[in-house]
């Protein structure tokens, strides 16, 4: 399902396929093959080579897989964009210019892509070299606007990312990892809606809104979930006052998440134990919630055998103890990949 000794970063089911992601852009492996396995048979199909050196977050809109190029092997000044099944074959769209493509949504006939770009007109968009953007197409991926361009007001710039959207019902939601003169994190999450844009405060805790894997985020009612390895919080767009702001879920400390997914009103994580005696897969856990807020494990998953991983530095496959990256649920099977490249299925807990 991935290269080897790459580890699987998300699964998406979807029209009886168990599709994968994989890369790491920081070492710039690529390109990448994206991939399926059959749930019936097992069978492989290769779908895709991508040109890049990353695919983190598998998306799917309307029974259409979306996949963004998050660090596409061009020029920065060049086209790049994501894959997808949208036309019923699977291609690449060279959307328009980006220099790191982290995440897709599609939403009422309209496509949006988070990232970075060069800055392509200093006289609007002030003197930063680089732009954090969310870009988006009205016409089915034939032109592109800069909806929301935003750059930090200190320091280098050239970290300046949205790194994720979410849709939340009729609405999409992303915050730029950007600084303020002073150094301070960005507070604005960015809401679109019926066409309109409008912004909320996250106060103080903004930051742990910042996640850079867009695989990370997944939504459940009007709540988005946020991942941050050994603790999860969320933001509830339906929220007022007080509420509207990062709060905490109930996630166990010593329990690192890897994953999240979501299926029929029910969100799944898998992660392993990060603290204590038998790290890794002999602690692999899956919990599950209802709504973002309140986490009950629901399956121990069976031990993962050691894998190896290529370390860049040294040129050689080196060990590594086996873990669980990567999770979907459908159909009533729940499928777990892992840092072997691996994909396995079992029957899908039961949720009270």
């Amino acid at each position: 399902a991935a290269a080897a000794g790459l580890p699987l970063n998300d699964l998406v089911v979807s029209g009886g396929e168990v599709y994968s992601s994989y890369g790491d852009y920081d070492r710039n492996v690529g390109p990448v093959e994206l991939a399926s396995l059959n749930t019936a048979t097992g069978a492989e199909t290769r779908h895709l080579t991508v040109n890049g050196e990353e695919l983190k977050a598998l998306r799917e809109f309307d029974g259409r897989v979306f996949a963004a190029d998050v660090d596409p092997r061009t020029a920065w000044s060049a086209n790049a964009g994501f894959a997808s099944n949208r036309s019923g074959a699977w291609n690449y769209d060279s959307a328009t210019p980006f220099i790191h493509v982290f995440d897709v949504a599609e939403l009422g006939g309209e496509i949006f892509l988070a990232g970075s770009i060069l800055n392509p007109d200093p006289a609007r968009f002030g003197r930063a070299p680089y732009l954090a953007v969310i870009k988006k197409s009205t016409d089915n991926g034939r032109t592109w606007t800069i909806e929301r361009a935003r750059s930090s007001a200190s320091g280098s710039n050239d970290g300046d990312r949205y790194y994720w959207l979410a849709v939340v019902g009729d609405q999409v939601a992303g915050i730029a990892e950007v600084r303020d003169a002073k150094g301070a994190p960005n507070r604005t999450l960015d809401v679109y809606r019926a066409g309109r844009w409008h912004t909320i405060d996250l106060g103080a805790r903004s930051a742990e809104a910042m996640v850079h894997d867009p695989s990370e985020i997944e939504v459940i009612g009007s709540r988005i979930v946020i991942a941050r390895n050994n603790r999860v919080v969320y933001l509830d767009l339906a929220a007022k006052g007080k509420d509207a702001g990062i709060t905490s879920a109930n996630w166990p400390a010593d329990i690192g998440l890897a994953d999240l997914a979501v299926d029929r009103g029910v969100m799944y994580a898998v992660g392993s134990r990060i603290a204590g005696p038998d790290l890794g897969s002999a602690n692999a856990s899956v919990y599950a919630t209802r709504d973002g807020a309140t986490w009950q494990l629901v399956d121990q998953p069976a031990v993962l055998p050691a894998a190896t991983y290529w370390d860049h530095g040294g040129g050689e496959m080196i060990p590594i103890p086996g873990a669980y990256t990567a999770i979907d649920v459908a159909g009533g099977q729940m499928y777990l990949g892992g840092n072997d490249a691996q994909i396995y299925a079992q029957p899908a807990p039961s949720v009270r």
